[in-house]
């Protein structure tokens, strides 16, 4: 089952374009569709990033070789996949033996249902790489993990240690107090940085529980309940489900906690000051899908386009004060899960987290209490 549908639809007004987005949107798929020729194809598949380019090949407005060539070109741009529907051209056949041609070339007037398994099979493909890849990654900052708390935790216990008591020595002294309190307040950060990695060493499967996800949402909402103070000036508002008849969920409870809790406080530095804000959690099921989805939505200033593909990463943030480990502790634990999480968002209008989780067949649907 493909679940990254990021898909930028060159659309000519054909009928076997129209018939290929009907079809594609009746499964699922919202493409974002061009309308232009070869200029604004390769500018917006610039902009938007897409897993996937499906290009109606139609001269004189669209050179499939020109699109081809400039985004296989860019390094930026050159894992980008392109399907050209229209059939080998010389011109392809020549940018193919310099790396430059379309991944798959087919004919346009091949069934719909081909092309579609043509474009499924793409997608498939492209998932599998990717998580290949996100799976090395977090291996390598797994096994680097336990090395780092072991060198660093106690070196930083007795920096830390030896602070207080100078602290304590030096009652009198403000230019004292005042270095020593700032040791101390980068020895703690160093310490939160150090307990966050460890976390990516730690096996939970063995603990995993039964847990009923419309209480835990409350909960956690619970002890946000003084969330305005946090924010100078501002006036924030959580909503969680209240009764939805969500099956329980297989998971490690304080593992899965965090991820919410990761996620509100994300949501919370993104809500300017002064304005009233809004996170939302929705929770659903697809039955035909076999999925349980999860969505975290907010109102704050949302994340530039360049930056979306990097806010997972480790350590990547553009808070002053966070380490940027937050998004990837909360991938690692849905990864864990066997689950996925995707991020859409829109400067200045906010920013949604979806959370797919596989269902558990015949988990219990709890009743629950309005609170």
């Amino acid at each position: 089952m493909v679940r990254r549908k990021n898909v930028l639809f060159s659309f000519d007004h054909s009928i076997e374009a129209q018939n290929l987005l009907k079809y594609l949107k009746a499964r699922g798929f919202h493409p974002h569709v061009v309308e232009g020729g070869t200029a604004d194809i390769i500018y917006q598949a610039s902009l938007k990033r897409p897993d996937l380019v499906i290009l109606f090949d139609s001269p004189p407005d669209i050179e499939s070789h020109e699109v081809c060539k400039i985004l296989k070109g860019q390094i930026e741009t050159q894992s980008i996949l392109l399907l050209v529907l229209d059939g080998e051209t010389l011109k392809s056949q020549k940018l193919a033996a310099f790396g430059l041609a379309a991944d798959t070339t087919i004919s346009r007037f091949l069934p719909v249902e081909e092309l579609y398994a043509k474009i499924y099979s793409l997608l498939s493909i492209r998932e599998l790489q990717l998580q290949l890849l996100e799976s090395e990654k977090f291996a390598a900052l797994g096994r680097v993990a336990d090395r780092i708390a072991h060198e660093f935790r106690n070196p930083l216990t007795i920096i830390g240690g030896f602070a207080y008591r100078i602290k304590k020595k030096h009652p009198a002294d403000p230019l004292c107090q005042d270095y020593i309190d700032r040791i101390i307040k980068e020895v703690c950060r160093l310490e939160r940085i150090i307990d966050q990695v460890a976390d990516f060493e730690i096996s939970s499967k063995e603990e995993y529980e039964f847990i009923d996800l419309v209480v835990l949402l409350q909960e956690i909402r619970e002890e946000f309940s003084a969330v305005e103070v946090l924010i100078p000036g501002g006036n924030v508002r959580i909503e969680v489900p209240k009764n939805d008849q969500i099956p329980l969920i297989r998971a490690n409870r304080q593992g899965f906690k965090s991820v919410f809790t990761n996620l509100i406080e994300n949501a919370l530095d993104a809500i300017p000051e002064g304005r009233k804000g809004l996170i939302r959690i929705e929770t659903g099921i697809d039955i035909e899908e076999g999925i349980l989805w999860i969505k975290v939505k907010d109102n704050g200033t949302g994340i530039p386009p360049e930056e979306l593909d990097k806010v997972m990463d480790p350590f990547y943030t553009t808070r002053p004060y966070r380490i940027g480990l937050g998004l990837t502790l909360v991938y690692q634990h849905i990864r864990d899960m066997g689950g996925r999480v995707d991020l859409e968002s829109e400067e200045g209008k906010g920013t949604t987290v979806s959370i797919t989780l596989p269902m558990i067949l015949k988990a219990p649907i709890p009743v629950h209490l309005e609170r």
